[in-house]
Protein backbone atom coordinates (compact mmCIF):
# COMPACT_ATOMS: atom_id res chain seq x y z
CA UNK A 1 0.00 0.00 0.00
CA UNK A 2 1.26 3.51 -0.79
CA UNK A 3 2.18 5.72 2.14
CA UNK A 4 -0.13 8.75 2.13
CA UNK A 5 1.25 12.29 2.37
CA UNK A 6 -1.96 14.06 3.35
CA UNK A 7 -2.90 17.72 3.62
CA UNK A 8 -2.74 17.35 7.40
CA UNK A 9 1.06 17.04 7.06
CA UNK A 10 1.30 20.46 5.42
CA UNK A 11 4.04 22.68 6.85
CA UNK A 12 3.80 25.65 4.47
CA UNK A 13 2.23 26.58 1.15
CA UNK A 14 2.45 29.50 -1.24
CA UNK A 15 0.65 30.52 -4.38
CA UNK A 16 1.89 32.72 -7.22
CA UNK A 17 -0.97 33.71 -9.51
CA UNK A 18 -0.43 34.85 -13.09
CA UNK A 19 -2.85 36.98 -15.10
CA UNK A 20 -2.98 34.30 -17.82
CA UNK A 21 -5.34 32.06 -15.83
CA UNK A 22 -2.86 29.79 -14.06
CA UNK A 23 -0.81 29.68 -10.87
CA UNK A 24 2.30 28.10 -9.34
CA UNK A 25 1.54 26.06 -6.21
CA UNK A 26 4.43 25.39 -3.80
CA UNK A 27 3.95 23.16 -0.76
CA UNK A 28 6.13 21.67 1.95
CA UNK A 29 4.86 18.58 3.79
CA UNK A 30 6.20 16.09 6.32
CA UNK A 31 7.03 12.63 5.01
CA UNK A 32 5.55 9.54 6.70
CA UNK A 33 7.61 6.44 7.45
CA UNK A 34 9.34 5.11 4.36
CA UNK A 35 7.24 2.23 2.90
CA UNK A 36 8.79 -1.07 1.81
CA UNK A 37 8.14 -0.48 -1.88
CA UNK A 38 9.01 3.24 -1.66
CA UNK A 39 5.62 4.28 -3.12
CA UNK A 40 4.05 7.49 -1.78
CA UNK A 41 0.68 9.05 -2.54
CA UNK A 42 0.65 12.88 -2.33
CA UNK A 43 -3.01 13.77 -1.69
CA UNK A 44 -5.09 16.85 -2.33
CA UNK A 45 -3.49 18.43 -5.39
CA UNK A 46 -5.60 20.75 -7.57
CA UNK A 47 -7.72 18.74 -10.06
CA UNK A 48 -6.71 21.15 -12.84
CA UNK A 49 -3.02 20.49 -12.25
CA UNK A 50 -0.64 20.47 -15.21
CA UNK A 51 0.82 17.10 -14.32
CA UNK A 52 3.86 17.53 -16.57
CA UNK A 53 4.96 20.57 -14.56
CA UNK A 54 5.42 18.76 -11.21
CA UNK A 55 8.72 19.31 -9.40
CA UNK A 56 9.53 17.19 -6.30
CA UNK A 57 12.43 18.19 -4.05
CA UNK A 58 13.63 16.39 -0.93
CA UNK A 59 13.29 12.84 -2.28
CA UNK A 60 15.04 10.87 -5.01
CA UNK A 61 12.22 9.94 -7.40
CA UNK A 62 12.23 6.89 -9.72
CA UNK A 63 8.82 7.54 -11.33
CA UNK A 64 5.78 9.77 -10.75
CA UNK A 65 2.18 9.78 -12.00
CA UNK A 66 -1.02 11.76 -11.54
CA UNK A 67 -4.10 9.78 -10.47
CA UNK A 68 -7.72 10.68 -9.93
CA UNK A 69 -9.69 7.48 -10.49
CA UNK A 70 -13.09 8.80 -9.37
CA UNK A 71 -12.97 11.39 -12.14
CA UNK A 72 -13.39 8.56 -14.69
CA UNK A 73 -16.32 6.10 -14.50
CA UNK A 74 -14.59 3.48 -16.65
CA UNK A 75 -11.43 3.64 -14.58
CA UNK A 76 -13.51 3.12 -11.45
CA UNK A 77 -15.32 0.08 -12.90
CA UNK A 78 -12.03 -1.49 -13.96
CA UNK A 79 -11.15 -1.76 -10.25
CA UNK A 80 -14.11 -4.17 -9.82
CA UNK A 81 -13.40 -6.57 -12.71
CA UNK A 82 -13.81 -10.14 -11.37
CA UNK A 83 -15.54 -8.95 -8.21
CA UNK A 84 -19.15 -9.39 -7.11
CA UNK A 85 -21.47 -6.40 -7.50
CA UNK A 86 -25.25 -5.99 -7.17
CA UNK A 87 -27.90 -4.64 -9.51
CA UNK A 88 -31.11 -3.30 -7.88
CA UNK A 89 -34.38 -3.01 -9.81
CA UNK A 90 -35.53 0.59 -9.36
CA UNK A 91 -39.24 -0.33 -9.37
CA UNK A 92 -39.38 -3.57 -7.35
CA UNK A 93 -36.20 -3.24 -5.30
CA UNK A 94 -35.19 -6.82 -6.18
CA UNK A 95 -31.42 -7.28 -5.94
CA UNK A 96 -29.35 -9.57 -8.16
CA UNK A 97 -25.80 -10.63 -7.31
CA UNK A 98 -23.55 -10.58 -10.36
CA UNK A 99 -19.84 -10.78 -11.10
CA UNK A 100 -18.42 -7.97 -13.26
CA UNK A 101 -16.52 -9.46 -16.21
CA UNK A 102 -15.97 -6.43 -18.46
CA UNK A 103 -16.65 -2.68 -18.54
CA UNK A 104 -15.40 -2.13 -22.09
CA UNK A 105 -18.13 -0.85 -24.48
CA UNK A 106 -20.87 -1.62 -21.97
CA UNK A 107 -21.19 -3.93 -18.98
CA UNK A 108 -20.82 -7.71 -19.14
CA UNK A 109 -21.68 -9.59 -15.94
CA UNK A 110 -22.15 -13.22 -14.82
CA UNK A 111 -25.04 -14.40 -12.69
CA UNK A 112 -23.39 -15.93 -9.62
CA UNK A 113 -26.23 -18.50 -9.24
CA UNK A 114 -27.07 -19.61 -12.81
CA UNK A 115 -23.77 -18.74 -14.49
CA UNK A 116 -25.68 -16.89 -17.24
CA UNK A 117 -24.06 -13.86 -18.87
CA UNK A 118 -25.90 -10.56 -18.45
CA UNK A 119 -25.18 -7.65 -20.82
CA UNK A 120 -25.98 -4.06 -19.77
CA UNK A 121 -28.56 -4.95 -17.12
CA UNK A 122 -31.29 -2.46 -16.28
CA UNK A 123 -31.30 -1.12 -12.76
CA UNK A 124 -28.97 0.55 -10.30
CA UNK A 125 -25.44 -0.83 -10.27
CA UNK A 126 -24.11 -0.90 -6.70
CA UNK A 127 -20.43 -1.34 -5.96
CA UNK A 128 -19.01 -2.64 -2.68
CA UNK A 129 -16.51 -0.75 -0.57
CA UNK A 130 -13.78 1.05 -2.50
CA UNK A 131 -10.86 -1.26 -3.21
CA UNK A 132 -7.43 -0.37 -1.86
CA UNK A 133 -5.25 1.79 -4.04
CA UNK A 134 -8.14 3.73 -5.55
CA UNK A 135 -7.43 7.47 -5.63
CA UNK A 136 -10.50 9.06 -4.07
CA UNK A 137 -9.04 12.55 -4.54
CA UNK A 138 -6.54 14.05 -7.00
CA UNK A 139 -3.14 12.61 -6.09
CA UNK A 140 0.47 12.40 -7.19
CA UNK A 141 1.90 8.92 -6.82
CA UNK A 142 5.64 8.34 -6.95
CA UNK A 143 8.27 5.79 -6.04
CA UNK A 144 11.25 7.10 -4.10
CA UNK A 145 14.65 5.42 -3.85
CA UNK A 146 15.50 6.63 -0.36
CA UNK A 147 14.11 8.34 2.73
CA UNK A 148 15.04 11.71 1.27
CA UNK A 149 16.59 14.57 3.20
CA UNK A 150 17.25 14.44 6.95
CA UNK A 151 14.63 17.15 7.49
CA UNK A 152 11.89 14.63 6.74
CA UNK A 153 10.20 17.17 4.46
CA UNK A 154 9.25 17.03 0.80
CA UNK A 155 8.74 20.13 -1.36
CA UNK A 156 6.31 19.87 -4.29
CA UNK A 157 5.73 22.56 -6.92
CA UNK A 158 3.30 22.46 -9.85
CA UNK A 159 1.28 24.65 -12.19
CA UNK A 160 -2.50 24.58 -12.18
CA UNK A 161 -5.16 26.16 -14.37
CA UNK A 162 -8.20 27.93 -12.97
CA UNK A 163 -6.48 30.63 -10.89
CA UNK A 164 -6.17 34.14 -12.23
CA UNK A 165 -5.99 37.73 -11.06
CA UNK A 166 -6.68 41.17 -12.40
CA UNK A 167 -6.11 44.66 -11.08
CA UNK A 168 -9.24 46.76 -10.52
CA UNK A 169 -9.20 50.50 -9.91
CA UNK A 170 -11.79 52.95 -8.62
CA UNK A 171 -11.33 56.67 -9.30
CA UNK A 172 -13.30 59.37 -7.45
CA UNK A 173 -13.27 62.86 -8.95
CA UNK A 174 -14.41 66.10 -7.28
CA UNK A 175 -17.80 67.76 -7.96
CA UNK A 176 -16.45 70.56 -10.15
CA UNK A 177 -15.10 69.36 -13.48
CA UNK A 178 -12.26 71.34 -14.99
CA UNK A 179 -9.17 71.15 -17.13
CA UNK A 180 -7.17 70.26 -14.00
CA UNK A 181 -8.42 67.44 -11.77
CA UNK A 182 -7.40 66.21 -8.31
CA UNK A 183 -8.83 62.81 -7.49
CA UNK A 184 -8.40 59.67 -5.38
CA UNK A 185 -7.35 56.35 -6.89
CA UNK A 186 -7.85 52.99 -5.17
CA UNK A 187 -6.45 49.77 -6.62
CA UNK A 188 -7.47 46.22 -5.74
CA UNK A 189 -6.18 42.78 -6.68
CA UNK A 190 -9.10 40.51 -7.64
CA UNK A 191 -8.03 36.85 -7.39
CA UNK A 192 -10.37 34.15 -8.77
CA UNK A 193 -10.01 30.50 -7.76
CA UNK A 194 -11.58 27.85 -10.01
CA UNK A 195 -8.77 25.33 -9.70
CA UNK A 196 -10.97 22.66 -8.13
CA UNK A 197 -9.59 23.01 -4.58
CA UNK A 198 -9.44 25.59 -1.82
CA UNK A 199 -6.24 27.07 -0.37
CA UNK A 200 -6.32 27.93 3.33
CA UNK A 201 -3.93 30.43 4.92
CA UNK A 202 -1.70 30.56 1.86
CA UNK A 203 1.16 32.97 1.16
CA UNK A 204 -0.05 34.79 -1.96
CA UNK A 205 1.77 36.70 -4.69
CA UNK A 206 0.63 37.94 -8.10
CA UNK A 207 2.74 38.47 -11.22
CA UNK A 208 1.99 41.27 -13.69
CA UNK A 209 3.20 40.82 -17.25
CA UNK A 210 2.76 38.34 -20.08
CA UNK A 211 4.51 35.05 -19.37
CA UNK A 212 5.05 32.90 -22.44
CA UNK A 213 3.11 29.60 -22.50
CA UNK A 214 3.12 27.02 -25.26
CA UNK A 215 -0.61 26.45 -24.77
CA UNK A 216 -3.23 28.44 -22.92
CA UNK A 217 -6.04 27.06 -20.80
CA UNK A 218 -9.69 28.18 -20.81
CA UNK A 219 -10.64 31.55 -19.38
CA UNK A 220 -12.20 30.97 -15.95
CA UNK A 221 -15.74 32.04 -15.15
CA UNK A 222 -15.92 34.82 -12.57
CA UNK A 223 -17.56 33.77 -9.28
CA UNK A 224 -17.73 36.40 -6.58
CA UNK A 225 -17.20 35.76 -2.89
CA UNK A 226 -15.93 37.55 0.18
CA UNK A 227 -13.56 40.51 0.00
CA UNK A 228 -10.46 41.37 1.99
CA UNK A 229 -9.48 45.02 2.34
CA UNK A 230 -6.11 46.49 3.17
CA UNK A 231 -4.42 49.88 2.91
CA UNK A 232 -2.06 48.57 0.28
CA UNK A 233 0.60 46.04 -0.53
CA UNK A 234 4.35 46.42 -0.24
CA UNK A 235 6.02 48.00 -3.24
CA UNK A 236 6.10 45.43 -6.06
CA UNK A 237 9.40 43.69 -6.71
CA UNK A 238 11.07 43.58 -10.13
CA UNK A 239 11.04 39.93 -11.17
CA UNK A 240 12.85 39.19 -14.46
CA UNK A 241 10.80 41.22 -16.99
CA UNK A 242 7.70 41.21 -14.79
CA UNK A 243 6.54 42.67 -11.49
CA UNK A 244 5.75 40.58 -8.42
CA UNK A 245 3.10 41.82 -5.98
CA UNK A 246 3.41 39.94 -2.63
CA UNK A 247 0.51 40.04 -0.16
CA UNK A 248 1.89 40.72 3.37
CA UNK A 249 -0.64 38.49 5.15
CA UNK A 250 -2.00 34.95 4.75
CA UNK A 251 -5.06 34.57 2.52
CA UNK A 252 -7.72 31.85 2.23
CA UNK A 253 -9.00 31.29 -1.32
CA UNK A 254 -12.03 29.03 -1.47
CA UNK A 255 -12.92 27.17 -4.64
CA UNK A 256 -15.35 29.20 -6.80
CA UNK A 257 -14.49 32.47 -5.05
CA UNK A 258 -13.13 35.83 -6.13
CA UNK A 259 -11.35 37.70 -3.35
CA UNK A 260 -10.45 41.38 -3.58
CA UNK A 261 -7.29 42.50 -1.81
CA UNK A 262 -6.12 46.09 -1.41
CA UNK A 263 -3.35 46.91 -3.88
CA UNK A 264 -2.74 50.65 -3.51
CA UNK A 265 -4.41 53.86 -2.35
CA UNK A 266 -3.65 57.46 -3.37
CA UNK A 267 -5.69 60.40 -2.11
CA UNK A 268 -4.54 63.45 -4.13
CA UNK A 269 -3.55 62.52 -7.65
CA UNK A 270 -3.27 65.42 -10.09
CA UNK A 271 -4.42 64.97 -13.66
CA UNK A 272 -5.56 66.91 -16.70
CA UNK A 273 -8.65 66.57 -18.88
CA UNK A 274 -7.93 66.46 -22.61
CA UNK A 275 -10.54 66.35 -25.38
CA UNK A 276 -9.25 64.14 -28.19
CA UNK A 277 -10.77 64.28 -31.67
CA UNK A 278 -10.31 61.72 -34.44
CA UNK A 279 -11.28 61.82 -38.12
CA UNK A 280 -15.06 61.70 -38.77
CA UNK A 281 -15.90 61.37 -35.04
CA UNK A 282 -18.63 63.89 -34.16
CA UNK A 283 -17.76 64.03 -30.46
CA UNK A 284 -14.28 64.06 -28.92
CA UNK A 285 -13.20 61.57 -26.26
CA UNK A 286 -12.88 62.89 -22.71
CA UNK A 287 -9.42 61.70 -21.64
CA UNK A 288 -7.94 62.02 -18.15
CA UNK A 289 -4.14 61.88 -18.18
CA UNK A 290 -1.92 61.72 -15.10
CA UNK A 291 1.67 60.82 -14.31
CA UNK A 292 2.53 57.70 -12.33
CA UNK A 293 5.15 59.42 -10.18
CA UNK A 294 5.99 59.72 -6.49
CA UNK A 295 5.41 63.49 -6.67
CA UNK A 296 1.87 62.67 -7.81
CA UNK A 297 1.18 60.31 -4.90
CA UNK A 298 1.85 57.16 -6.95
CA UNK A 299 5.24 56.04 -8.30
CA UNK A 300 4.76 52.23 -8.27
CA UNK A 301 4.28 49.98 -11.31
CA UNK A 302 0.55 49.83 -12.06
CA UNK A 303 -0.62 46.47 -13.44
CA UNK A 304 -3.14 46.34 -16.27
CA UNK A 305 -6.77 46.37 -15.19
CA UNK A 306 -10.22 47.92 -15.40
CA UNK A 307 -10.92 51.33 -13.90
CA UNK A 308 -14.32 52.63 -12.82
CA UNK A 309 -14.70 56.42 -12.66
CA UNK A 310 -17.06 58.28 -10.34
CA UNK A 311 -17.64 62.00 -9.88
CA UNK A 312 -18.97 63.29 -6.59
CA UNK A 313 -22.12 65.33 -7.16
CA UNK A 314 -22.29 68.74 -5.44
CA UNK A 315 -23.95 68.07 -2.09
CA UNK A 316 -24.83 64.51 -3.12
CA UNK A 317 -23.50 61.01 -3.70
CA UNK A 318 -20.96 60.00 -6.32
CA UNK A 319 -22.24 59.23 -9.82
CA UNK A 320 -20.72 56.78 -12.28
CA UNK A 321 -19.23 58.62 -15.29
CA UNK A 322 -17.26 56.00 -17.23
CA UNK A 323 -15.17 52.85 -17.41
CA UNK A 324 -11.89 52.05 -19.17
CA UNK A 325 -8.71 50.02 -18.80
CA UNK A 326 -5.28 51.00 -17.49
CA UNK A 327 -2.44 49.36 -19.39
CA UNK A 328 0.66 48.04 -17.59
CA UNK A 329 2.28 51.35 -16.62
CA UNK A 330 5.82 51.65 -15.33
CA UNK A 331 6.91 54.20 -12.73
CA UNK A 332 7.08 57.80 -14.07
CA UNK A 333 5.07 56.95 -17.21
CA UNK A 334 1.78 58.64 -18.20
CA UNK A 335 -1.62 56.99 -17.71
CA UNK A 336 -4.49 57.70 -20.15
CA UNK A 337 -8.07 56.91 -19.14
CA UNK A 338 -11.04 57.58 -21.45
CA UNK A 339 -14.12 58.55 -19.45
CA UNK A 340 -16.50 58.86 -22.41
CA UNK A 341 -17.40 61.41 -25.09
CA UNK A 342 -17.99 65.12 -24.59
CA UNK A 343 -21.63 66.23 -24.75
CA UNK A 344 -21.12 69.96 -25.41
CA UNK A 345 -18.35 69.77 -28.03
CA UNK A 346 -19.20 68.90 -31.65
CA UNK A 347 -16.81 68.29 -34.53
CA UNK A 348 -17.31 68.16 -38.28
CA UNK A 349 -14.31 66.83 -40.22
CA UNK A 350 -13.60 65.88 -43.78
CA UNK A 351 -11.33 66.06 -46.82
CA UNK A 352 -11.41 69.65 -48.12
CA UNK A 353 -9.12 69.23 -51.14
CA UNK A 354 -6.94 66.65 -52.91
CA UNK A 355 -4.35 67.25 -55.67
CA UNK A 356 -2.20 64.72 -57.54
CA UNK A 357 1.24 65.75 -58.75
CA UNK A 358 3.16 62.85 -60.22
CA UNK A 359 3.72 60.26 -57.51
CA UNK A 360 2.55 62.63 -54.77
CA UNK A 361 -0.90 63.41 -53.42
CA UNK A 362 -1.54 66.55 -51.38
CA UNK A 363 -4.58 66.31 -49.13
CA UNK A 364 -6.12 69.18 -47.16
CA UNK A 365 -8.33 68.34 -44.18
CA UNK A 366 -10.70 70.52 -42.19
CA UNK A 367 -11.91 70.10 -38.59
CA UNK A 368 -14.64 72.48 -37.44
CA UNK A 369 -14.93 72.43 -33.64
CA UNK A 370 -17.95 73.96 -31.86
CA UNK A 371 -17.80 74.48 -28.10
CA UNK A 372 -21.16 74.89 -26.31
CA UNK A 373 -19.55 74.75 -22.86
CA UNK A 374 -19.36 77.81 -20.59
CA UNK A 375 -15.59 77.54 -20.41
CA UNK A 376 -12.72 77.52 -22.90
CA UNK A 377 -11.43 74.09 -23.94
CA UNK A 378 -8.42 72.63 -25.66
CA UNK A 379 -9.07 69.94 -28.26
CA UNK A 380 -6.28 67.63 -29.39
CA UNK A 381 -6.79 66.42 -32.96
CA UNK A 382 -5.22 63.02 -33.63
CA UNK A 383 -5.48 62.45 -37.37
CA UNK A 384 -4.19 59.00 -38.41
CA UNK A 385 -2.21 58.61 -41.64
CA UNK A 386 -2.12 55.04 -42.93
CA UNK A 387 0.95 55.26 -45.18
CA UNK A 388 4.65 54.89 -44.48
CA UNK A 389 6.04 57.90 -46.41
CA UNK A 390 4.30 61.21 -45.81
CA UNK A 391 4.99 64.68 -44.50
CA UNK A 392 3.08 67.48 -42.83
CA UNK A 393 3.11 70.47 -45.20
CA UNK A 394 1.22 73.23 -43.38
CA UNK A 395 -1.37 73.95 -40.67
CA UNK A 396 -3.19 77.05 -39.40
CA UNK A 397 -2.71 75.78 -35.78
CA UNK A 398 0.48 74.51 -34.13
CA UNK A 399 0.92 70.95 -35.44
CA UNK A 400 3.42 68.10 -35.30
CA UNK A 401 3.96 64.77 -36.98
CA UNK A 402 4.00 61.91 -34.47
CA UNK A 403 4.75 58.52 -35.99
CA UNK A 404 1.59 57.66 -37.96
CA UNK A 405 -0.58 60.66 -37.07
CA UNK A 406 -0.88 64.42 -37.22
CA UNK A 407 -1.39 66.05 -33.81
CA UNK A 408 -2.87 69.52 -33.54
CA UNK A 409 -4.00 71.31 -30.39
CA UNK A 410 -6.73 73.91 -30.90
CA UNK A 411 -8.09 76.24 -28.23
CA UNK A 412 -11.83 76.89 -28.57
CA UNK A 413 -13.47 79.74 -26.66
CA UNK A 414 -16.61 79.21 -24.60
CA UNK A 415 -19.60 79.27 -26.97
CA UNK A 416 -17.19 79.66 -29.90
CA UNK A 417 -16.00 77.82 -32.98
CA UNK A 418 -12.51 77.00 -34.28
CA UNK A 419 -11.72 75.81 -37.81
CA UNK A 420 -8.54 73.77 -38.23
CA UNK A 421 -6.99 73.34 -41.68
CA UNK A 422 -3.88 71.32 -42.44
CA UNK A 423 -2.22 69.77 -45.49
CA UNK A 424 -0.22 66.55 -45.81
CA UNK A 425 1.75 65.14 -48.75
CA UNK A 426 1.60 61.38 -49.44
CA UNK A 427 4.10 59.42 -51.55
CA UNK A 428 1.91 57.13 -53.67
CA UNK A 429 4.88 55.51 -55.39
CA UNK A 430 6.32 54.30 -52.09
CA UNK A 431 3.19 52.97 -50.36
CA UNK A 432 -0.08 53.61 -52.13
CA UNK A 433 -1.82 54.06 -48.75
CA UNK A 434 -4.54 56.43 -47.59
CA UNK A 435 -5.05 58.98 -44.85
CA UNK A 436 -7.79 59.48 -42.32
Amino acid sequence: MPADIGVDSLVSQSLTVYSGGFALVREERRLPSFPEDGVFRYLGVAPRIEAESVLVEGAEIRWISYEYDLADKNKLLEKYIGREVTVADRKTGVIRRLRLLSAQNGLVLEDTVSGELVVDPEGELRLPKLPGGLAQQPSLVWQALSDGEESGLVRVSYLTDGLTWEAEYVMLLPPEAGAEETFSLTGRMAVTNESGRSFEEVTLSAVAGSVRRTASGPVPRMAYGAAVQSKGLPEPEAFADYHLYPVPFKVTLNEGQTKQIGLMEAERVHGKIIYEATYRAEKPDVVLVFRNSEENGLGVPLPEGRVWMYRRAAGGPAEFIGEDRIENTAKDETVRVIAGRAFDITIDSGLADSKVTGRYVEETYVYEIRNAKQSDVEVLIRHAVHVRDWELVESNFPAERRFDEVRITAEVKAGGTATVLFKIRLDRGATGGVSG
